[in-house]
């Protein structure tokens, strides 16, 4: 599936990501600025100047950005408060045992028309010094490569990497995960209810820092 490109703002690669999911679904647009504080969106001092409304507080444990770990600022819960016909699942990394595996899932999700918005640990995927967190949505899933829409203004064209690649990045992060969103009729592609999905030993988990 292809999107049309979205410049995120700062702190804002989640909320721009969901832009371009809407806008692919040829579904109303909400600004980025609204996405992101619907989405709890939280800055450091020094930069709460470069959104116009964000929300003051400590810096989070998955780090500063969009709080989709607490249920009234997740994906979810803001789906359905902008009554859009969508649904959004979280399927923690810790499922994927093997690249197959971990394939398969793509492949079977995109065949379906879900989106597949996947958080990762920027600095290990594109080999690059530092420890941040990144959102990106899958387009194509081939061979050994998978191809990722960035919503990084530097990026406007598809980025290519390796499949095991995206994988390492997953679990390298401090809460990688990949969420589904799909038509709400169609039922959630997860066992559990959407938006809430949990980790190997059946606690709740954040899902992106610094997005």
């Amino acid at each position: 599936m292809k999107y049309k490109h979205v410049s995120q703002k700062p702190y804002s690669c989640v909320p721009a990501c969901v832009q371009m999911v809407l806008q692919r679904r040829k579904l109303p647009l909400r600004s980025q600025t609204k996405i992101a504080y619907d989405l709890g969106v939280v800055l450091p001092p020094a930069d709460r100047h470069l959104l116009p409304k964000s929300y003051k507080g400590s810096k989070p444990g998955a780090g500063w950005g969009t709080r989709l770990n607490l249920k009234k600022y997740s994906l979810a819960a803001f789906l359905k408060q902008q009554k859009y016909p969508l649904q959004a699942t979280r399927h923690s990394v810790e499922e994927f045992k093997s690249i197959k595996q971990f394939k398969k899932f793509l492949l079977d999700n995109m065949d379906k028309d879900n989106d597949l918005l996947v958080c990762f640990n920027y600095p290990r995927l594109y080999r690059l010094a530092g420890d941040w967190g990144h959102a990106s949505l899958i387009e194509e899933v081939n061979q050994k490569q998978i191809v990722l829409r960035d919503p990084s203004s530097k990026y406007k064209t598809a980025r290519k990497v390796l499949l095991a690649d995206l994988l390492a990045a997953l679990k390298k992060h401090y809460q990688g995960g990949i969420w589904v969103i799909n038509e709400a009729s169609t039922g959630s592609s997860s066992l559990l209810s959407p938006d809430v999905h949990r980790d190997g030993v059946g606690r709740p988990r954040s899902f992106c820092e610094g997005g």
